[in-house]
């Protein structure tokens, strides 16, 4: 897996995005609900989220079904906590900037995830993010799912913003159990001048070159597991059948990523373990072919 350059990001919330606009004060709609809720704490990112912490109704799991149906139940609640959310703290919203309607575009999308779902769990429901959707249960029966804000950085409301229903309760969920596999390949090499470089995917590396392997976490759809879940811990293991075919090399600043140096004729196994799942490379060191 290539890692991007390292960045602050909050567990419960996306990169914040978004822009500023003058005008006279805003009106923000009337909530009868008086009771403030409590200041939310968001959580730093690879440490489990509020929901996996201090959900009453337990975690959820990965044997779910998904589907969108025509009766969400939490639409209601989930715009009353927006619209809450909004009377606390109205520095979050630029109220004169609009997509229509009450979809005010948001100024802080990290306070603005972290406050709903603060105002979600005051009303006694589990709410977390799963870093791309907010996730609302009341029970471990089903759960649902609302992507509430634009990459644009407006709100997105009512019908419009759910997306499905899981039964069981799809979160939260230990780190452990979204990772099903973990692939480790190489991704490219660095041969002679004269040397011709082989495909990525032929676990095979020419005597001289240096090949460039990364680990990639994977869920059961195969997709990649985004690194603020599976976190910066990893375990290299590493195996020569016989005689020293190759070097391996720390790569500078990425811990999913190695470099494997041939030397002769041999195979050897790379594996890589995330949260106790481990992958393995299958190398062969092979006669270089000429370019």
């Amino acid at each position: 897996m290539l890692l991007k350059p390292s960045r602050v990001v909050l567990a419960v919330a996306l990169v914040a995005a978004g822009g500023c606009g003058g005008g006279s004060s805003p009106t923000v709609p009337p909530v009868t609900t008086p009771t403030a809720a409590p200041t939310p704490t968001p959580t730093p990112s690879a440490t489990p989220t509020p929901a996996a912490t201090s959900c009453r109704y337990g975690m959820g799991t990965v044997d779910t079904s998904c589907a969108r149906t025509n009766n969400p139940a939490f639409i209601g609640d989930v715009n009353a906590a927006i619209n809450l959310l909004a009377q606390q703290h109205p520095e979050l919203f630029n109220f004169n900037d609009t997509n229509g309607g009450d979809a005010w575009r948001v100024l802080d999308s990290d306070r603005f995830y972290a406050g709903v779902i603060a105002n979600l769990q005051a009303k006694d429901y589990c709410a977390d993010f799963d870093l791309q959707n907010l996730q609302v249960k009341n029970s471990n029966d089903f759960s649902e799912d609302y992507d509430i804000l634009l990459s644009s950085s407006f709100i997105r409301r009512g019908a419009s913003a759910y997306r499905e229903t899981c039964t069981p309760a799809n979160f939260p969920l230990d780190p452990a159990e979204v990772i099903d596999s973990v692939r480790v390949a190489f991704f490219g090499f660095r041969c002679p001048d004269d040397v011709a470089i082989p495909s990525n995917g032929g676990n095979r590396l020419p005597v001289g070159c240096t090949g460039n392997v990364t680990a990639t976490p994977k869920n059961k759809q195969n997709q990649d597991v985004d690194p603020r879940i599976h976190g910066t811990q990893i375990t290299w293991t590493w195996e020569l059948e016989s005689g020293h075919p190759a070097d391996l090399i720390n790569y500078p600043d990425q811990p999913f990523n190695k470099s494997v140096v041939g030397l002769s004729v041999g195979n050897f196994t790379l594996c890589a373990i995330v949260k106790e799942v481990q992958g393995c490379l299958h190398g062969e060191v092979v006669t270089p072919s000429p370019r």
